[in-house]
């Protein structure tokens, strides 16, 4: 390939997609990267590629009437019964943050909506809004508030219930890779 400018292709084209080129990414050539300037979005098949593509418990947010550790340890240990992503990753960071968790009995996946168990002698209820507000349990507005925010981040928010109220939600991500932050300047 040669480095000499070709008519229309200025050099500071031809360093941009160098550069590019050493920190990984493909520009097909100078006029790609000159068209770049009318972009106003970009979108990224990220999983995997700019985040660990593993689900993180980042979150957990209790009702003023309920302690962080009965979050976790109910909500956590009724999560630990399903094989779902999400539902491993709640499990393992209340893990790590309460110790061994108790085993769930009488689990049940409500499909694509959330679960269902007993954990020391409590009803649990763990997963969307719609299956809490099909239960009749009302979600706090304070909850709403703050499940919206996480949600407008990107993340994924799963509401916990027992003894007929809401208690508690749990925040959910895929976290973005060390290599991905510094290219992106995060």
């Amino acid at each position: 390939m040669s480095l000499r400018p070709r008519p229309g292709h200025p050099t500071a084209l031809l360093v941009g997609t160098g550069r590019g080129a050493q920190m990984g990414i493909l520009i097909k050539g100078p006029e790609v990267l000159e068209s770049t300037r009318r972009v106003d979005t970009v979108v990224l098949d990220k999983t995997g590629t700019v985040t660990t593509g593993r689900m993180t418990l980042v979150a957990a947010v209790t009702t003023d009437d309920t302690a962080r550790a009965d979050l976790l340890r109910l909500a956590g240990a009724t999560e630990d019964a399903s094989e779902h992503p999400i539902a491993q990753a709640i499990a393992k960071g209340a893990t790590q943050e309460v110790g061994a968790l108790s085993t769930a009995l009488g689990f049940a996946n409500i499909e694509g909506r959330g679960v269902t168990a007993t954990v020391d002698g409590v009803d649990v209820l763990v997963g969307r809004e719609s299956l809490l507000d099909e239960r009749g349990v009302v979600v706090p507005d304070a909850l709403r508030s703050i499940k919206a925010e996480e949600e407008k981040k990107g993340r994924t928010v799963v509401l916990a219930a027992w003894e007929g109220r809401a208690r508690g939600l749990l925040v959910v991500a895929d976290t973005v890779r060390p290599p991905a932050r510094r290219r992106c300047g995060g």
